[in-house]
């Protein structure tokens, strides 16, 4: 057998390597659901900072940003940075509240920035997050979210079999290669996580992750491109 002449043949080779083919597929998958999971935490992310602020109502700017001194009885919270936080404590749940790293938000941005109000359910492993301007697209924060706020009703344990197929799927991206078994997992997964009510109608995307199961040549480059 000769030597590989091109890049290309390379490709072609590695392309038409089922277990490549598998891991490309459920790496699709992870990445529609998190399409479709970021429309949806942006909207509630938007519908909860309104509530919040009819619940609220109006009160003086922060002219301190108060949550930089959480934790220090000598700097107490401005009323309206104090209101805020009780709003969003509320929604956490209990096993979460406890783990809010508040000195790490922007408390006088609350009543502005409802990313700013998001951002109190990243959990501290991901503080890299805070800072970025699309965080919401990040799947670890849609799952972050989803689990941790109370206003939004999934199971937990759903969420946690959704964390499982990601990291599977990172774990793998060197070698680029995965089992049947594991790519039908993935998808199962991502599947029943876009099929609950809370999450509205997403038939069209899980019909399209359905068809990632398919072992055709067809199929499959139909489907990179979804």
């Amino acid at each position: 057998m000769g030597q590989l002449t091109s890049r290309q043949e390379i490709v072609n080779l590695e392309t038409t390597n089922p277990q490549m083919r598998n891991w490309l597929c459920a790496s699709i998958a992870i990445r529609e659901t998190s399409k479709v999971l970021a429309v949806h935490v942006h909207r509630k992310i938007s519908q909860i900072h309104k509530m919040m602020r009819r619940s609220v109502g109006s009160l003086p700017a922060c002219q301190q940003n108060c949550s930089q001194f959480s934790g220090d009885p000598n700097k107490p919270w401005c009323r309206t940075c104090d209101r805020w936080g009780a709003e969003i404590a509320a929604i956490c749940n209990p096993q979460y509240k406890p783990r809010i790293t508040w000195s790490r938000l922007n408390s006088s941005q609350w009543p502005v920035n409802p990313y700013e109000v998001g951002r109190a359910f990243i959990p501290r492993a991901h503080r890299l997050y805070y800072k970025s301007a699309e965080f919401h697209e990040d799947l670890r924060f849609v799952l972050s979210f989803l689990e941790n706020c109370s206003a939004v009703h999934l199971p937990r344990s759903l969420c946690e079999k959704a964390w499982q197929c990601h990291g599977r799927v990172k774990r793998k991206n060197v070698r680029m290669r995965m089992g049947s078994q594991e790519l039908e997992e993935t998808v199962s997964v991502m599947t029943e996580l876009l099929s609950q009510e809370d999450l509205g109608d997403n038939e069209d995307v899980i019909n399209k992750m359905q068809a990632l199961l398919s072992d055709t040549e067809t199929e499959m480059d139909g489907c990179v491109v979804m």
